[in-house]
């Protein structure tokens, strides 16, 4: 499932997992180490969904959420809405266009 074993974004970013709770000595041991799903959610971010990868992860997803968030703010990962419909919408109404062009030049030369 995951095959790093260093984690690679506390490596470039160490001051994002720095500990906060050294006022309060009780609390240390309920600390939440992100690094690893930080490097799971970074690889396979463009081939998995946040629900998917918080079940592979045994996550709630608003955790996995949450860490999106960051690493998006971050400039780990980018958003994955990338025009893809707007375009294929675009390329269909061309084809159609295309299509009635077509059917006029054929009248045309027949005629």
């Amino acid at each position: 499932m995951f095959k790093s074993i260093r984690p690679i974004v506390k490596a470039t970013n160490p001051e994002l997992y720095a500990e906060h709770t050294f006022h309060m000595k009780r609390c240390v041991p309920f600390t939440y180490n992100y690094a690893a799903m930080d490097d799971y959610i970074v690889q396979n971010w463009a081939t998995k969904s946040m629900k998917q990868m918080a079940q592979d992860l045994n996550e709630y997803q608003e955790r996995v959420e949450y860490r999106v968030q960051v690493l998006k703010t971050l400039n780990f990962i980018k958003d994955k809405r990338t025009g893809k419909t707007a375009l294929l919408r675009q390329r269909r109404e061309l084809r159609m266009q295309l299509k009635t062009v077509e059917a006029k030049l054929s009248e045309i030369g027949a005629a």
